[in-house]
């Protein structure tokens, strides 16, 4: 029987007051089982990053429950969600968010830092990601010398580094060739193999369609499975 490991009931989430008040999710109920890639598409401003975002437990729902490896998020305090994130999630970001006064090495290595690792053990598990995106030799380059789609793999290399349960990505794909993206979503395929492992995917990229286990679809704040 599959596991769920990720659970969204009733979740609706508005911004504003008043006229300017905007329902961003609607009674949204979703749920993933361990070992899927669940795909989140949709028009932009259809709701995805906001879903993501409280999956996540970066923002708080109005209304609804979710629970995500038996813990509901939306009943926890900032710095119990800040020490889940940490232990659990790995994120993929549309921008990137390197620190560019650090090489490549030193931005993948730091959820394992965070996470107290010694810096010898993180700098080798660093190492050993980015040769498989691809990055072999340009540990020690800083993130301007780099291309859009070379940031964008030290950006996955640095969310799989530390072999979080849950990967959550906005657009992973947006700024690679078709090659690059299948091999990135190869990675992300082998991760979520792994017992407890799922990868939470928002996308307008249909090349990677063939790699979710199921996906959904978000209009207008209301999300459905297809």
């Amino acid at each position: 029987m599959d596991k769920v490991v990720v659970k969204v009931a009733n979740v609706s989430k508005h911004f504003g007051e008043g006229e300017k008040k905007v329902r961003a999710l609607k009674e949204v109920d979703l749920h993933a089982e361990e070992g899927q890639i669940l795909m989140i598409v949709g028009p932009s401003g259809s709701g995805k990053t906001t879903l993501i975002s409280i999956i996540a437990g970066t923002l708080k729902p109005d209304t609804g429950s979710v629970n995500v490896f038996q813990n509901e998020l939306e009943n926890m305090s900032e710095e119990d969600i800040t020490f889940f994130r940490k232990e659990n999630v790995g994120f993929i970001f549309q921008q990137f968010n390197l620190i560019p006064t650090l090489t490549v090495l030193e931005n993948v290595s730091i959820p394992l830092l965070l996470n107290d690792a010694p810096k010898e053990v993180a700098e080798e598990r660093a190492r050993h990601v980015l040769e498989k995106v691809g990055l072999k030799g340009r540990e020690d380059e800083k993130p301007q010398k780099l291309s859009g789609g070379q940031q964008q793999r030290v950006a996955i290399a640095r969310a799989l580094v530390h072999e979080p349960k849950l990967v959550i990505c906005d657009e992973p794909t947006a700024a690679l060739d078709a090659e690059t993206g299948n091999k990135i979503m190869g990675l992300i395929s082998e991760m979520v193999k792994q017992p407890g492992r799922l990868a939470i995917i928002v996308t307008h990229d249909s090349r990677i369609f063939k790699f979710a286990d199921k996906i959904a679809k978000m209009d207008d704040g209301v999300c459905t499975l297809e």
